[in-house]
């Protein structure tokens, strides 16, 4: 019986047509040698004859070997450019097996978030589910499996496109900020050597205008919260447009923040990590009277478990706009504070007086109200038009002011 060879030249026939190794071999793997590229082997099992192959080389004096892939997932062809891709890296004095181990010892973004940014987090950010929720449905189907060296420019822009079809501008900023935030920290850590996160920029925002609640909207969900089933869901509605506070701000607020006598309420964690006082409105006041404190439970607006706050108001929310008869499209709870700094613009009030009631660290954040601001200016510029045409048009004569007597002329100052 003839033996098959162990050099030749390889075909994806030949490599097919190899037997597998015998049982009572002493070798695990029959290996086979390439004529055409040197180091190119082809190792055959024993049993159903599996087929892998691999480059043997010699590098700093030392001989290895890396494995390029089984048979015939990778074909004759693909093994042997993937061997002289290698073979190339050798010349260059790199270690193609000496890297692979180093990128498996590496953490991916996936183990680096839970494994180090997410407790980091945790101990400073209070909204940190958010930035967890975030990297759970966006970064990490894409990135998680990556090391950081490997999430370059081009990829971080085209995840960018991706997210694009189906989030917001707005959405996609906060998850390029995510991982912007992620990176930077690896690099102070030392975890990383570059950050390319920090050479994408966020996208425009301002492509539409935030929604608000007019004011009959607002009488009418203050109707509909009145008469929803749940009390304290409807009352907490009610009370995120008396004051703007963000939703797990007042529904983390207990009676021991309420000072009746000063009107405050005292919001001892923010979203930027800075504790407030909000000076309470008559109607506030009103609300927070009437509301009876429950046994055991520390919260203004309790929740149905024992000693625990308010929890998921969003589908109570829903039901008060279905009847109040609001059209659902691009609203959310967060609207009610987007309406509070809109009533207080619209109605003469400065953006820093945004700035103080939504409890803003920075007032580039009131900016995005600009606008309404500059609607108010407009509209007192035309009061003062409006003035001065009565006066053109009035049918009552008016007397000339009389002029001073000589000598009695001043210098305008």
């Amino acid at each position: 019986m003839n033996e098959t060879p162990t050099r030749f030249k390889f075909t994806n026939r030949r490599i097919a047509d190899l037997p597998p190794n015998p049982d009572d071999a002493r070798s695990t793997e029959a290996e086979y040698s390439d004529t055409d590229v040197t180091g190119l082997r082809c190792l055959v099992g024993k049993g159903e004859g599996r087929r892998k192959f691999l480059l043997r080389y010699q590098i700093h004096g030392r001989k290895r070997a890396i494995a390029l892939g089984h048979y015939p997932a990778l074909d004759v062809s693909a093994a042997r450019k993937l061997a002289l891709d290698y073979k190339r890296k050798i010349a260059e004095g790199v270690d193609p097996q000496q890297a692979k181990e180093d990128k498996r010892n590496q953490k991916t973004l996936s183990n680096l978030f839970q494994e180090d940014y997410l407790p980091y987090l945790q101990s400073r950010n209070r909204s940190w589910k958010t930035d967890e929720h975030r990297f759970r449905n966006h970064l990490r189907p894409i990135f998680g499996n990556l090391i950081p060296e490997e999430i370059t420019v081009t990829r971080i822009q085209n995840m960018q496109q991706m997210l694009l079809k189906r989030l917001t501008p707005a959405t996609c900023n906060r998850v390029l900020a995510l991982l912007k935030a992620i990176m930077t920290w690896a690099a102070r850590a030392g975890l990383i050597k570059d950050n390319p996160a920090a050479l994408v920029s966020l996208l425009r925002e301002n492509n539409r205008r935030e929604r608000y609640f007019t004011p009959d909207e607002i009488r009418r969900l203050f109707r509909a919260a009145d008469q929803h089933e749940s009390f304290y869901t409807g009352q907490y509605v009610k009370m995120l447009l008396l004051t703007g506070l963000r939703r797990a701000e007042l529904a983390r607020a207990k009676w021991q923040h309420y000072n009746k006598e000063d009107k405050t309420l005292y919001i001892p964690h923010t979203k930027n990590g800075h504790s407030r006082v909000l000076h309470l409105n008559h109607m506030a006041v009103e609300l927070l009277n009437y509301l009876p404190v429950t046994q055991g439970n520390p919260y203004l607006f309790p929740g149905k478990r024992q000693g625990q706050p308010l929890q998921n108001p969003t589908k109570g929310f829903q039901r008060m706009l279905a009847r109040a008869g609001i059209d659902k499209e691009g609203v959310c709870l967060h609207t009610c504070r987007h309406s509070v700094a809109a009533l207080i613009v619209s109605n003469g009030g400065t953006l820093f007086d945004v700035q103080s009631q939504l409890g803003h660290r920075s007032s580039q954040t009131s900016l995005r109200y600009a606008h309404l601001h500059n609607t108010r200016m407009q509209q007192t510029s035309q009061k003062i038009a409006n003035c001065i045409h009565d006066a053109l048009t009035s049918s009552v004569p008016s007397k000339p002011l009389p002029l001073p007597e000589e000598g009695e002329w001043v210098q305008a100052s």
